[in-house]
């Protein structure tokens, strides 16, 4: 009697696609569990880190002083128009945000390093096709009104993203809590400065001439001035993120 020996040929059975399948839903459960998460987190960690560098740059600019700067035509801070302190600054700063056109912008671009230092110490902004990293320009992000006459053409060289900073005044409560603004750009009880130490800030000695406001930060899309004009704030949709921030005498 002859016994025939069928050979297996290539293939897998039923059973054995079934374990395949099977152990494939384990290993993509395992990775949704432990790597999604994980991803989550790091860009979340990134988005904070990002806000906390753009608030920053904010804070430093408003602190700096620099020597073309001038207050608005109908205010004065010295004979000359100058401010005289960081204060003074952070104090006509939040008054341009009674319209986007006129608002604080945060932006970096390429600096053209072969071209004169202009009035506030930076260079003017090198075309990107015609930028050379290391050689003749270097990028640096600044923060500056919307209209500013140095730099309002190179915001349309702008390197990344281009925020628009609206500020409303956190006001002082008798009961010691704050309430925001229903009008982004005003400081209550004073038109300039010195009417705050007099009439604002003196009346809570715990707090001073500090001024507190939240900073709206919204994208600017596209980033050309020319297309906000007589644009409100209502236009501009939701702001990508928030911070409680303030400046002080």
């Amino acid at each position: 009697m002859k016994k025939h020996i069928m050979n297996r040929c290539g293939g897998f059975t039923l059973m054995e696609t079934l374990l395949a399948v099977a152990l494939v839903g384990v290993l993509v459960s395992i990775f949704l569990t432990v790597f999604v998460p994980a991803r989550g987190m790091v860009q979340q960690a990134l988005t904070k880190q990002e806000a906390e560098r753009i608030t920053g740059i904010l804070r430093a600019e408003m602190g700096t002083i620099r020597p073309h700067e001038r207050a608005s035509a109908n205010s004065k801070t010295s004979s000359d128009g100058k401010y005289l302190t960081p204060f003074d600054k952070g104090f006509y700063w939040l008054m341009k945000s009674k319209s986007p056109s006129s608002s604080i912008v945060i932006f970096s671009y390429r600096a053209d390093t072969s071209k004169p230092v202009q009035a506030d110490g930076t260079f003017p902004a090198i075309k990107a096709s015609r930028a050379v990293p290391g050689q003749n320009s270097q990028l640096v992000t600044i923060a500056c009104p919307m209209n500013d006459g140095l730099h309002k053409n190179d915001i349309k060289e702008a390197v990344g993203p281009v925020f628009v900073v609206k500020m409303s005044q956190l006001v002082n409560k008798n009961n010691g809590t704050f309430e925001l603004s229903t009008a982004p750009g005003t400081i209550a009880e004073a038109g300039k400065p010195e009417d705050y130490y007099s009439s604002g800030g003196e009346k809570e000695p715990m707090y001073g001439g500090a001024v507190f406001y939240r900073a709206d930060f919204y994208l600017m899309s596209p980033p050309n001035p020319a297309r906000y004009r007589g644009r409100n704030w209502k236009r501009m949709g939701r702001p990508l993120f928030s911070a409680n921030m303030s400046f002080h005498r």
